[in-house]
């Protein structure tokens, strides 16, 4: 019997280099991501999570950066909570969903976060769940030096200046600008407004935007109170 060694060589050597070319593949490639969960490498990296500040009385205060065990979530509003609960767990990132907070214009849940997740990947977070059909506002925890937690609500205060435009108009045009919506009068020239997801930002973003407009004597976000769960 005839054995060829040079065709058998060159076949042992093609399936040598064959096992051997996944050895070297990315260690990204080789991540698996579950749409569900949040990529830990989506997040990683030099990037610095985002310092927080809101005025307050005339002065400008320190949140520092997101509180990375919790967020706050308001769902539809004709989910039931069972529904609401059903709707956070399609996120991996979310570990449990606690009672809800009533405000004048939502419910908002605080939800516990995996552990493991830095500041930045809770930014991130907030970001994809903001895309959930069923959510209506996202918006993080911070620490307080007290050790309290206060939660971003989806609802602001708005004191509009005095004289320059109709109170009215004013509101008209900067809630239009920003996807903000007027939910009560507190008096002649005071406001509840509320932010929600397809608003130009949360309740705090929108408060330090409406705080710096000409038209706008004073704006601060409200905050929920919460213990870490």
């Amino acid at each position: 019997m005839k054995i060829y060694i040079p065709w058998l060589s060159s076949l042992l050597l093609i399936i040598i280099f064959s096992s051997c070319r996944n050895d070297n593949v990315s260690p990204i490639r080789n991540v698996r991501f579950d749409p569900g969960l949040l990529n830990p490498l989506q997040a990683a990296g030099s990037i610095p999570c985002t310092a927080h500040t809101y005025y307050y009385n005339g002065a400008e205060k320190s949140l520092g950066t997101v509180y990375s065990g919790m967020i706050l979530l308001s769902f539809s509003d004709e989910l039931s909570h069972e529904q609401a609960t059903a709707a956070a767990a399609r996120h991996g990132f979310i570990e449990q969903l606690g009672q809800p907070i009533q405000t004048n214009s939502a419910r908002l849940y605080p939800a516990k976060m995996a552990p493991g997740l830095n500041c930045r990947q809770v930014e991130v977070a907030l970001s994809e769940i903001s895309k959930d059909p069923a959510l209506d506002y996202a918006a993080p925890y911070f620490e307080s030096a007290g050790g309290q937690l206060l939660g971003v609500s989806n609802e602001f205060i708005v004191v509009v200046e005095e004289g320059k435009l109709p109170t009215a108009q004013v509101l008209k045009r900067l809630s239009g600008a920003t996807g903000t919506e007027v939910v009560s009068a507190l008096s002649e020239d005071t406001f509840v407004l509320r932010a929600n997801k397809n608003s130009q930002g949360n309740a705090l973003e929108m408060a330090n935007f409406f705080n710096k407009h000409p038209l706008i004597k004073h704006a601060e976000p409200d905050f929920v109170v919460s213990l870490a769960m």
